[in-house]
């Protein structure tokens, strides 16, 4: 798992790097909600990978807690961005879809 959340991490301070160029609240934006996917997917790996061997209906569960946990935690970083702090609503976004893609190729990666 550690993997799935170092790629990703250098992906988004890339991206926030390249951001820089347009603002600082930009960049800013882009980590913010890039930080989130990848505490978010590192929070539901620890739910749904902590319980050992169980049974099917437990298992199944804990994995759609741990990503139901994982889009809440994404949504709220992104309406508290938007809402409060007013980031650009497509630095976040940026943020967010490259976060998840580099989360994805990171655990397809064998």
């Amino acid at each position: 798992m550690l993997r799935a959340a170092v790629y990703p991490l250098a992906a988004i301070v890339a991206l926030a790097l390249i951001f820089l160029l347009i603002s600082k609240l930009h960049a800013v934006a882009v980590l913010a909600s890039g930080l989130a996917v990848v505490a978010g997917g590192w929070l539901a790996a620890r739910i749904a990978l902590n319980g050992g061997a169980q049974a099917a209906a437990s298992a199944v569960g804990r994995l759609v807690a741990a990503m139901a946990l994982k889009w809440v935690l994404v949504i709220g970083v992104l309406a508290i961005g938007i809402i409060q702090f007013r980031f650009p609503p497509m630095a976040l976004l940026a943020g967010i879809a490259v976060g998840m893609m580099f989360q994805v190729l990171a655990l397809a990666r064998r």
